[in-house]
């Protein structure tokens, strides 16, 4: 497996969800239409394949049974939860499944792994049900969402059947494991859900599905292991002979000759210094981020950079991926997320 260091540079911004109670919903794919597209409808959620996750909230004393299967997991009512979420390439799952289905109850985050898809999924979110919360003098529930950070990443460069049972990177130190360097970050914009109109409890109103593709969206640098050569730690930097690498890509690992490097593969050096977004126009290649822009542009690459307006699919980043999704409860009952591959499905007006 190829390893991979993961950077970023770009701001975190939070979405809140305020969110109602829900009835549960099975977590099969659903086909309308032999065109299979994306058909918005009153309700908010889209028409067309999809897979449903419901996120449950519990009591504290809720007694989880952690066998995975099923579309469902549990969280706390109130408080704090992860949800960790897991993609294979090389897998064959055909359907969402809860690895295990207990987040909060035992100390260890919910995990779902989803089926790939190559071009990834639009994912929208949506409550159902009464709002009122009795323990919260009536206020709507709500939950808040937070977008997802990756965890590990790995590449698969052996045997594919095998790869495509994992659920996580391997930890036999042989195996070149993804390698997270700094907290990644995605951006996103505020959004609210709201069940009924503020300080409505009762009612027939129902709330509308919401886009939040955003929350599973990543922002940043994908970094191939070969440029880590510095050590930050020791105080090696910019050395290409270092046998021990720290694990972090940073301006340590900037070689000392990036300038002439770069003029002996046929590049202008000016075109990273200058750079508009990562150059610090200074005359010399010594941030990060011009070292990376210039690896970038190598054939084949060596970095890549994902933008928040090529809005990549955060598991199409590596051939495994495990990500954290952490949310606060204050009373939902219940949470539908429905994931639509995006190949084969369109959005009409």
């Amino acid at each position: 497996m190829k390893r991979i260091a993961i950077v970023v540079v770009s701001v975190l911004v939070l979405v809140a969800l305020v969110l109602g109670a829900s009835i549960a919903m099975a977590a099969k794919p659903q086909h309308a239409g032999e065109d299979n597209q994306l058909i918005p409808r009153p309700n908010g959620f889209p028409a067309g394949p999809h897979y449903n996750l419901n996120i449950h909230g519990k009591k504290a004393d809720f007694a989880c049974n952690d066998t995975p299967g099923g579309g469902s997991v549990f969280v706390p009512e109130y408080g704090p939860a992860t949800i960790e979420y897991v993609s294979n390439k090389k897998g064959h799952l055909t359907e969402l499944i809860a690895l295990d289905p207990c987040a909060g109850f035992d100390g260890d985050p919910a995990k779902v792994q989803l089926p790939y898809e190559a071009e990834g999924y639009y994912v929208f979110g949506r409550i159902l049900g009464k709002p009122n919360n009795s323990s919260n003098d009536g206020d709507a529930s709500s939950v808040i969402l937070y977008p997802n950070v990756v965890v590990q990443a790995c590449n698969c460069t052996g045997d594919e059947t095998a790869f495509g049972d994992l659920t996580e990177c391997p930890d036999d130190p042989l195996l070149a494991l993804g390698l997270i360097v700094r907290q990644d970050v995605y951006v996103a914009e505020n959004e609210t859900y709201v069940r009924f109109e503020p300080g409505v409890t009762k009612g027939k109103g129902r709330s509308k599905a919401t886009e939040i593709t955003r929350l599973f969206t990543y922002v940043g640098w994908v970094v191939h292991e070969g440029l880590d050569i510095g050590n930050s730690t020791s105080g090696w930097c910019g050395n290409v002979t270092d046998p021990e690498p720290d694990g972090q890509i940073n301006d340590c690992d900037v070689p000392t000759d990036a300038w002439d490097i770069i003029i002996d593969e046929g590049f202008d050096p000016n075109l990273y210094d200058e750079h508009p977004i990562f150059g610090n126009d200074n005359d010399s290649i010594d941030i990060i981020e011009e070292w990376l822009a210039y690896n970038a542009d190598l054939d084949p690459p060596m970095a890549w950079y994902f933008s928040e307006e090529e809005g990549m699919w955060i598991f199409n980043i590596a051939d495994l991926v495990v990500t954290e999704q952490d949310l606060v409860n204050d009373g939902t009952k219940l949470l539908q997320i429905r994931f639509y591959p995006v190949d084969g499905t369109t959005f009409e007006e």
